[in-house]
C-alpha cells in the first residue's frame, strides 16, 4: 500500500472530503485528486502538513498500511449503483415503451378510413412518445449528476467485495443475459412468421410490436445487468476516474448523444411526412450500433 491508498484511507477516517482537505492544504480539489490516484505527488511542505493534520507519521504516510472501515463506503456505493442501475434500465424501458406504443397506433393510422381518424391516432402515438421521453430525460440527468459527484468525492475505492460476492454475481449474470438475448430472438422470430406467412399486410405494426415489446423487456434486462457487473469491478472503476478517462467517456458521451438525438430526429421526421412508421424504427438499432463503434475506435486511441 503507498501514498495514495494511504492518503485516501487518512482522508475516510476523519470523515473529510477532497475539497476539505484541499483548502486546508491551499491546493486545488483536483491536485488532491491526482494524488489519491497514483497520478501526483506533493511536495515535501505538503506532506509535513498532511501529517500533522492526520497525526500520523511520515514512514507511515509514505510507506505504511493505513486502513480505513470500508463498510459505510460500501454500504454508499452498493446504495448508488443499485439505484443508478434500476434507474437507467427503467428510464430506457419507458422510452422503449414509448416508442412501441407510437408503431401499435402508427399500424392503426395506416388502417384508418378516414384522414381524420387517421391522423388522430398518429397524434397520440407521438404524444405517448413524448410523454415517456418527459419522463425518463429527467432521470437520465439526476442519476447522471448523483453519480458524477459520487465519483468527484470517490475517485478511487477500496476493494469493497469479496471473492465469494464477485462469484455470487458471476453466476446469475449468464442467466439473465440468456433470458435477454431469448426475448429479442423470440420477437424476431414472430415478427418474420407473421410477415412470412402473409398473415397481415405490410402496413400492418403488430408484428413489430410484438417484437418491441420483447424488445422493451430486454433491454434493460441488459442494462441492469450490465452496470451491476460494473459495480463489482472496483479496479475498473478507479482506472475510469482517471483524468485521460473522464476527457475520453466525455467526448464518447457528447458524440453519441448526438447520434441518437439525430436519429430520434429522422424517425420522428420520416414517420410524420412519409409515414413509414412500420420501417423508421430500425434508425434506433443503427444509432446504437454507431454509437458502438465509435466507443470501441475512442477507447483505442
Amino acid at each position: 500500500m503507498g501514498f495514495s491508498e494511504n492518503l485516501q484511507n487518512l482522508r475516510k477516517v476523519k470523515n473529510m472530503s477532497q475539497e476539505q482537505l484541499a483548502e486546508k492544504l491551499e491546493v486545488s480539489r483536483q491536485a488532491v485528486s491526482k494524488w489519491e490516484s497514483g497520478n501526483g505527488y506533493p511536495e515535501t511542505e505538503k506532506l509535513i502538513t498532511i501529517c500533522e493534520i492526520f497525526d500520523c507519521s511520515m514512514d507511515n504516510l509514505l510507506k505504511g498500511k493505513i486502513t480505513a472501515d470500508t463498510t459505510g463506503e460500501k454500504k454508499k456505493y452498493e446504495n448508488l449503483q443499485n439505484k443508478f442501475s434500476k434507474g437507467i434500465a427503467l428510464a430506457v424501458g419507458i422510452i422503449l415503451f414509448g416508442t412501441t406504443i407510437l408503431l401499435y397506433f402508427a399500424g392503426l393510422s395506416a388502417m384508418a378510413e378516414t384522414s381524420k381518424l387517421e391522423e388522430q391516432y398518429g397524434i397520440v402515438g407521438v404524444t405517448v412518445l413524448l410523454l415517456c421521453v418527459l419522463v425518463a430525460v429527467p432521470i437520465f440527468i439526476i442519476l447522471g449528476i448523483e453519480q458524477d459527484n459520487f465519483k468527484k468525492k470517490n475517485p478511487k475505492l477500496s476493494n469493497l467485495y469479496s471473492e465469494e460476492e464477485i462469484e455470487n454475481f458471476n453466476k446469475k449474470f449468464p442467466k439473465a443475459i440468456a433470458i435477454a438475448v431469448a426475448l429479442i430472438l423470440l420477437g424476431t422470430i414472430m415478427l418474420i412468421f407473421l410477415y412470412g406467412m402473409n398473415f397481415v399486410n405490410e402496413e400492418n405494426t403488430i408484428p413489430v410490436v410484438a417484437l418491441m415489446s420483447c424488445v422493451t423487456i430486454a433491454v434493460p434486462i441488459f442494462i441492469y445487468f450490465g452496470i451491476q457487473k460494473d459495480k463489482y469491478d472496483i479496479d475498473k472503476y478507479n482506472k475510469t476516474n482517471s483524468e485521460e478517462n473522464k476527457k475520453r467517456d466525455s467526448k464518447i458521451g457528447k458524440i453519441c448523444g448526438v447520434i441518437m438525438l439525430i436519429a430520434t430526429m429522422i424517425f420522428l421526421a420520416t414517420g410524420i411526412i412519409y409515414n413509414i412508421w412500420h420501417i423508421n424504427w430500425i434508425v434506433f438499432p443503427l444509432g446504437g450500433m454507431l454509437c458502438g463503434i465509435v466507443s470501441t475506435i475512442l477507447e483505442k486511441e
